[in-house]
């Protein structure tokens, strides 16, 4: 179960930018996090995908600019295939994309 211990309502913004990463504002500061560079097949669920990810980060205790890495990864992996679903990357993946 997630509680919210560092981040209080309506104090987390998070500002996806596409090929220029994301930029997070809260409490702790604000972020720039770097994209990833990948050969764009479909961004269609790039967005959705990004999301996901940025709320797993939260779930998992990972820094903010850590869960937006995270989430950026995984954000840049799925346009590389054609279709909403089809470009989801693993999470091993994702891992060794980001090392």
């Amino acid at each position: 179960v997630y509680e919210k211990k560092d981040v209080k309502q309506g104090k987390l913004v998070v500002q996806k930018n596409g090929i220029s990463g994301c930029k997070i504002y809260s409490e702790q500061g604000v972020f720039d996090v770097p994209t990833f560079d990948v050969e764009e097949v479909d961004p269609t669920g790039a967005g959705d995908a990004f999301c996901a990810a940025f709320i797993t980060g939260l779930i998992e205790g990972k820094s903010l600019y850590d869960t937006g890495l995270f989430a950026n990864a995984v954000g840049a992996l799925s346009v590389r295939k054609k279709g909403p679903m089809e470009g989801i990357p693993s999470r091993q993946d994702v891992e060794t994309f980001i090392r």
